[in-house]
């Protein structure tokens, strides 16, 4: 285990006071104060590492609070400073009842570029807790900086690259689209009193989106800055430090740290520096240490592959990769097309017997190129993108492995392999595997039926991959299935082919609705072929309108559209998912009422006051407008009920004692926009479902969230919204349903704050074109699984079990798994 040097101390005092003791007979502890007041530094919202620049207030402010908070008191502290006449720390007085107060610490004499610690303790009894759990002590640093942007030789820039080699090597999906090793771009600053210590924001949205290749993971990001210090070139390091991104919450955030003796108590012999050479700073394979939030003093190796790489503003590291990409085998030849990168001038390559991976792949360049000089050690060479012919093999699994050359008899710059299946000249390697929806009844008792659900099973034979996807069969018309599965897809994990290939696997995919058809696509490959397939099935019952969801194209026409005398008249059973639930699924948040408001409506144009859509209870007002649709020449062309609308004045409220706005957040969570976001139509009988607006859509902003808080707080953030009729209502929506939406959705409650407030252009009328509004989104509902038995009438030898919970769960696309080694 790493010990963590500035901690060392620490444990070597807490040694030496209890190895110097010269009395072994316990001593009694003192006795609690029973009126003590209880002071203690709760978790402080202002840093402990606390770092400004020249143009900033030289002084931060914390908390404290009390447990008996009845009198006026003045708490007496001792504090204890690195440096003299630093300092200046307001007394910590609380006013008579006060539970919590404020003292303000400033640091006036503070020299730049110096780092100050300081260390405020209560000591006296009757002020504190002696047993209790609470903080008695508070420790901050302080330091004057200053940092200015890093920018190229021309000055254009001041945009970087990162490229990450370091979460990868803990956390995976099985998404298709997901890229270990994401390049972004980043601003780069330096300070200005120590060349060579740089700080960039790596690891945001920009990251995960280039990591996931998808805005749908669940995740938590403070955004912060990203220190690597080079101020020795030939020993960069990073810093122990968070990334500020915690992508499990049972993990917390993650945190990386070089493994130099500036961050643990090593040997420095067994220091593992970086370099920075022509603008390029590169560190050795797993020589950065990670670890998590939540399992302190736990270590894993990162930079596992040694692609971690900081390219400087204005500097364009050399590039030598070559990219292989396999063909399916034909008439007893594979085809293997290698893209060459600018700075890649030769690939010579070998061909092993069987499948490896990357760590075995990468030692076989390495022998290969020590044995360079022997004409037999490569099979052959290619000095351009090309394809290279294979044949004469006997059937079988394969890999060919390249070492990559910026010159002939240049040094080794990197390698490329790819595993293939080869079919011999008039032999045959079909894919086995029998796979099947059925009609299963085996767990109605707890409400799972042919109703809701559909058992999927498979067995056969070297499958080494299966990827499948259940979709409403409307939604998939004309759309390729391949793209789908690439995209939602749902992987079987190792466990679950090890059980596909033993001749038992299946599984219950829950969630449907009644009377509903389905198309259920798979995608199986065997190592040598790849087959996408389909079929559909039809599930029993009643269809339930409140368990789908819904774009405008399925509105119904106007003259379907509910009257404004019904929408007054009828006091709606509301659904909705609110992301600041603790587990967001949709669910019946209230209700909602509306009612003619005569001071804003017109004879052509009547408008309504929506209460409840927010969810929550105002103390005043909190209503939406709603501009109604059918027949009124302003929303001519356009289909619905209601044009939903918000502004910073009429459909303001007061909650919690603050003024509180109603907006419309698009998709991206970028801004609170006003004015017309959202539109509210019957989607069926009884039903009526709010979709972002189409002429917001054909300006470009997808409105998926209605917001509502203050310009500090946010109170709910409401989503898949729908309103019920009370006499159509089927029973509302079941848990598993509302988690099954959840899961397709963005996420983005955390951390969030309302960034600006923008008002959109007053709704002109006419009917745009819409072209994102062609069809219903086609959404993998298969993703909800539950353990089922095999099918009875399949092979003989069939073994009957019950899948792991553990694979069960594995389905969902949205979460990521741990795959980090351990330091041992």
């Amino acid at each position: 285990m790493k010990n963590f040097k500035y901690l060392l101390w620490t444990f070597l005092a807490t040694a030496l006071a209890a190895g110097c003791t010269d009395d072994p007979t316990y001593t009694r502890g003192a006795e609690e104060d029973p009126n003590t007041y209880g002071v203690y530094f709760p978790t402080q919202s202002s840093p402990t590492e606390v770092e400004v620049s020249s143009a900033d207030p030289l002084e931060v402010t914390y908390k404290v609070c009390r447990t008996r908070y009845i009198d006026a008191i003045t708490v007496p502290v001792e504090v204890t400073t690195s440096d003299e006449g630093i300092f200046d720390i307001e007394p910590l007085f609380f006013g008579p009842g006060e539970k919590e107060a404020e003292f303000k610490v400033s640091f006036p004499n503070a020299q730049k570029g110096k780092e100050y610690t300081c260390d405020i303790r209560i000591v006296d009894p009757h002020y504190i807790s002696i047993y209790g759990p609470n903080a008695t002590s508070l420790s901050f640093s302080v330091i004057r900086a200053d940092w200015v942007p890093l920018t190229s030789e021309d000055g254009s820039t001041n945009k970087g690259k990162w490229r990450d080699d370091l979460v990868s090597n803990l956390y995976s999906t099985s998404s298709s689209d997901f890229n270990p090793n994401p390049e972004i771009e980043v601003e780069m600053y330096e300070r200005d009193d120590k060349p060579g210590l740089y700080r960039m924001k790596v690891y945001n949205a920009a990251f995960m989106e280039a990591l996931t290749g998808s805005p749908k993971f669940s995740y938590q990001s403070r955004d912060v800055y990203t220190i690597i210090d080079a101020s020795d070139p030939d020993k960069v390091y990073i810093p122990y430090q968070s990334t500020g991104l915690s992508l499990l919450t049972t993990d917390g955030e993650i945190r990386i740290a070089s493994n130099v003796s500036e961050n643990f108590s090593m040997d420095e012999s067994g220091n593992q520096y970086g370099t920075l050479k022509d603008g390029v700073i590169t560190f050795p394979t797993q020589s950065i240490m990670l670890e998590l939030e939540k399992h302190s003093g736990v270590f894993y190796y990162g930079n596992m592959s040694g692609l971690l790489r900081i390219q400087l503003p204005g500097v364009q590291a050399p590039d030598y990769t070559v990219k292989l990409t396999k063909h399916e085998p034909e008439d007893g030849v594979v085809n293997i097309d290698a893209a060459f990168s600018d700075d890649a001038k030769l690939m010579k390559y070998a061909l092993y017997d069987g499948v490896v991976d990357d760590g075995q792949a990468s030692l076989y360049a390495q022998d290969l190129d020590a044995a360079k000089a022997d004409p037999d050690t490569f099979d052959g060479s290619i000095s351009e993108s090309g394809t290279i012919k294979i044949e004469g093999l006997k059937t079988g699994k394969y890999t060919l492995v390249g070492c990559i050359y910026g010159e002939e008899g240049g040094d080794l710059k990197g390698y490329a392999y790819v595993s293939f299946g080869y079919v011999a000249a008039g032999e045959e390697k079909e894919i086995d595997l029998t796979y099947g929806l059925e009609t299963s009844n085996e767990f109605a008792g707890q409400g799972i039926s042919s109703d809701n659900a559909v058992k999927f099973y498979a067995y056969g034979s070297e499958i080494e991959s299966l990827t499948y996807g259940l979709f409403r069969t409307s939604s998939v018309s004309g759309q390729s299935l391949d793209d789908l599965l690439d995209k939602q897809g749902t992987k079987l994990s190792d466990e679950e082919l090890e059980n596909l290939n033993a001749g038992h696997f299946s599984t219950m995919l829950t969630g449907l609705n009644g009377d509903s058809e389905y198309t259920f696509a798979l995608r199986v490959n065997n190592g040598y072929y790849t087959r996408t397939m389909s079929q559909t099935h039809k599930t029993t019952g009643t269809f339930n309108p409140g368990l789908e969801y819904y774009g405008y194209s399925d509105y119904l026409a106007n003259g379907s559209q509910p009257s404004l005398k019904k929408l007054t008249g009828t006091t709606w059973n509301y659904y909705a998912i609110n992301l600041m639930d603790d587990e967001p699924i949709r669910r019946r948040i209230g209700e909602v009422t509306m009612y003619e408001d005569p001071e804003l409506s017109t004879s052509s144009q009547p408008v309504v006051r929506v209460k409840g859509l927010s969810g929550i209870d105002f103390t005043s007002g909190g209503e939406a407008l709603g501009y109604y649709i059918p027949n009124t020449s302003m929303f001519s062309g356009y289909t619905g009920a209601l044009a939903l609308y918000a502004d910073g004045e009429q459909t303001t409220g007061i909650y919690l004692g603050q003024k509180t706005y109603l907006g419309f957040m698009p998709s991206d969570g970028n801004g609170i926009y006003f004015s017309f976001g959202m539109f509210l139509g019957a989607v069926a009988d009884g039903y009526l479902y709010v979709v972002a607006s189409p002429a917001a859509v054909d300006q470009g902003l997808m409105f998926s969230y209605l917001f509502t808080g203050s310009v500090y707080d946010l109170f709910s953030l409401t989503m898949e919204m729908m309103l019920v009729d009370p006499e159509k209502d089927m029973g509302g929506i079941p848990a598993a349903v509302g988690k099954n939406i959840a899961l397709m959705r963005e996420k983005i409650r955390n951390g969030f704050r309302p960034r600006n407030f923008v008002e959109l252009p007053e709704f002109g009328g006419g009917q745009p074109d819409m072209p994102a509004f062609g069809g219903r989104e086609a959404i993998n509902v298969g993703v909800n699984r539950i353990p089922a038995s095999m099918p009875t009438l399949k092979r003989a030898e069939a073994k009957f079990s019950v899948t792991s919970a553990r694979t069960a769960d594995a389905g969902t696309e949205m979460t990521f798994k741990r795959i980090g080694k351990k330091v041992e």
